[in-house]
């Protein structure tokens, strides 16, 4: 005969075999519905993915967005090929730079972002002449905010009057 307490014993077991059974159960059906929502998400996801790249392709097709796009990717060239355009601008720093430091320039030719141009300054008495330049070249050489960058002068003449030729180098 089967004692009582082994058959407690065996009810407890049952009863834990059947427990565990249980939650196995309930753990699979959660996992199996958490696994169809996640599912249906990833699903509804995968479908907007589609829909803004079908609305991207359609954009990018666009001539004006194309445009923009060019333009905004090439932002820093427009703006500087629009800068180095502005030639009005360098006649009157030209024109600025010899009041400044009372030298004449004789003529002008802007090509490949350089100014070039030749320098005149009168002969006087008081050799005031070679300071004008001497200084012209130090401290255009020496100013942040100048328009241009001052080449090197290679070629330089004195007779009674000072010529030498110069190019200006857009910063």
């Amino acid at each position: 005969m089967i004692s009582q307490e082994e058959t407690k014993q065996k009810n407890k077991l049952f009863v834990i075999w059947y427990g565990f059974l249980a939650l196995s159960i309930i753990i699979v059906v959660w996992l199996f519905l958490f696994n169809s929502y996640f599912e249906n998400k990833i699903q509804n996801l995968e479908e907007n993915i589609w829909k803004y790249n079908t609305s991207i392709k359609k954009l990018q097709e666009n001539k004006w967005v194309q445009v923009y796009t060019l333009l905004e990717e090439n932002k820093k060239l427009v703006e500087s090929l629009e800068k180095k355009s502005k030639i009005n601008n360098f006649i009157y720093n030209i024109r600025e730079l010899q009041n400044s430091y009372t030298i004449i320039f004789k003529w002008f030719n802007y090509s490949n972002w350089v100014i070039s141009t030749s320098v005149f300054v009168p002969f006087n008495i008081n050799m005031t002449a070679a300071n004008r330049v001497s200084y012209f070249i130090k401290s255009y050489r020496e100013d942040k905010n100048s328009l241009f960058d001052l080449d090197f002068i290679n070629t330089f003449n004195w007779n009674d009057n000072m010529t030498f030729n110069v190019n200006f180098k857009l910063k």
